[in-house]
């Protein structure tokens, strides 16, 4: 009888402490990543003021880019396109729901491009004549002309899907409400912001309940942000200089892969100084570049030789887009274009020497290094050069104001994984943004190939164009950048993008051990 008393106390009392236990008053563990950010959250508004390195984690499009740089579905399961590529139908995932609950339907899909169009994305959609919700899971886009590339252009995360509960009485976006895999919890201006895990998100519940980020504006501060233990996780774009340290470093890890963006050089073809075509022959001719990359950037980078990052494949064309070096055909160019080499060693014409202005990112790092290689080795062709480092703000407005002779930047407007718009909308045509090169028969080129639904005409075409660009030398490709992400050794599941924009979208499937 008492061993059986015993028994039933002894039981008793383990019961007692398991529900102890399960009612415990301390806290439990949130399993969170400190993530030390170059940017700000910026705003609430995917297509205006909000990070464009942030905004995959909360909002999503119709369709996107996968890590590898592939078109997937995501609000749209499937499209599309009618022969006469004048009329794409996208239908909608059924079962998607908002932060705030809302259910995704095709008239909040058209709402939203409507607002686009009329709106931030009116350059963007300007091919869009009208959009149709004939039910509640489909999706109508009738275009002006016709448009081969639409899927792509929608994959733009600018071109996201928000709640209408996000919208005030104007229009404006005062609240971040999408369907992505993280839910915005707080933000500080310029301080932090931090995000919790969307249970109900249509991909999959993300493996870490809370991402905190940390801005951290200094490449270098960040890099020792995470040295000093203070984040778990940096991106180390426009610091590539740093990986090799952090490299060293068995308490870290570096993920890296060829991405999509490379860093390129423009000439100014209207700058007197480089107005001549064998001007700017003897610049790209006077600059080693296949031994300047390595040289600074190790393994981080490779060096330019395509027009495009080869991750863009068939879209490149097969020959090389930057001259070789040969300093003594440098030479040969300048003295063809009237230039002779002076008293003490500077081309001179007219009695001026040459002399040219190198504008760069005063916060890249590796621009900062590489605007010192280039002005070095412009001295041995005979060419003076200043370096002015500018602030990003300053530095696109030099761009688009062509104050510069040389000027570094990331190489833009091919935000998926077709770079048609690079060539309309970013550089080369009449229309586009900044307009560094036009002549005629490229503009004739790239008006054919939005023209053109047949995909091996329209690689010719590609192929076709970046020829004759490369023909009048108004670029040099500097290198071919690799995504790099930096993060303490406990920080498991991470895989680096090929898109750069989608960087930090791998965060939905990667934890603390």
């Amino acid at each position: 009888m008492k061993k059986t008393i015993c028994c039933f106390l002894s039981v008793v009392l383990f019961g007692s402490m398991i529900l102890t236990g399960c009612s415990s008053s301390e806290p439990r563990t949130v399993q969170q990543i400190v993530i030390g950010e170059n940017t700000d959250l910026g705003g609430y508004d995917p297509g205006t003021d909000m990070s464009p390195f942030i905004r995959t984690l909360i909002y999503n499009s119709l369709v996107e880019l996968d890590a590898d740089f592939k078109l997937t579905p995501a609000l749209a399961e499937k499209w599309e396109m009618a022969p006469d590529g004048k009329t794409w139908t996208f239908y909608l995932r059924q079962g998607v729901v908002f932060h705030d609950g809302t259910p995704l339907n095709a008239q909040i899909v058209k709402q939203n491009m409507d607002m686009l169009r009329n709106g931030s994305a009116k350059s963007w959609l300007y091919n869009v004549a009208e959009v149709k919700a004939p039910d509640d899971s489909t999706v109508v886009f009738l275009m002006k002309n016709p448009c081969f590339t639409f899927a792509s252009d929608l994959a733009v995360p600018s071109l996201s899907i928000i709640s209408p509960a996000a919208l005030d009485a104007t229009g404006k976006v005062v609240k971040a409400i999408g369907t992505g895999p993280y839910v915005l919890e707080s933000w500080n201006k310029d301080q932090d912001f931090v995000m919790q895990r969307n249970t109900k998100y249509w991909g999959g519940i993300p493996k870490t309940e809370k991402l905190v980020f940390k801005v951290i504006r200094d490449p270098d501060a960040r890099a020792m942000a995470l040295e000093a233990g203070t984040v778990d996780f940096i991106s180390l774009r426009q610091s590539l200089t740093a990986a090799t340290r952090i490299a060293q470093n068995n308490k870290f890890s570096i993920k890296k892969r060829l991405g999509q963006t490379s860093e390129i050089m423009f000439l100014n073809i209207n700058s007197p100084a480089l107005t001549d075509l064998p001007v700017r022959k003897a610049v790209a001719h006077s600059l080693n570049i296949k031994e300047m990359i390595p040289g600074l950037l190790g393994d981080n980078a490779e060096p330019g030789r395509t027009f495009f990052s080869p991750v863009y494949g068939q879209y490149v064309m097969p020959q090389d887009a930057v001259l070789p070096y040969d300093l003594n055909k440098a030479k040969e160019y300048l003295k063809e274009a009237g230039w002779h080499a002076g008293p003490n060693g500077l081309q001179v014409k007219d009695g001026n020497p040459l002399r040219l202005r190198i504008v760069f990112g005063a916060k890249n790092a590796e621009d900062s290094l590489l605007a010192g290689a280039v002005q070095s080795g412009l001295k041995d062709a005979g060419i003076a050069a200043v370096l002015v480092p500018l602030e990003e703000a300053a530095l696109m407005d030099a761009l688009k104001n062509k104050n510069y002779d040389l000027i570094m930047v990331s190489q833009s407007y091919i935000p998926h994984d077709e770079p048609s718009s690079h060539y309309l909308q970013g550089y080369y045509h009449p229309q586009a943004a900044y307009s560094v090169l036009t002549a005629p028969e490229i503009t004739k080129t790239i008006d054919r190939l939005f023209l053109t639904a047949d995909s091996r005409e329209r690689l010719n075409l590609h192929h076709k164009i970046q020829e004759l660009i490369c023909e009048q030398v108004p670029v040099i490709v500097l290198f071919h950048r690799n995504n790099m992400a930096a993060m303490k050794k406990n920080v498991m599941g991470f895989e680096v993008s090929v898109g750069t924009w989608q960087l930090y979208r791998a965060l939905e499937k990667t934890y603390v051990q």
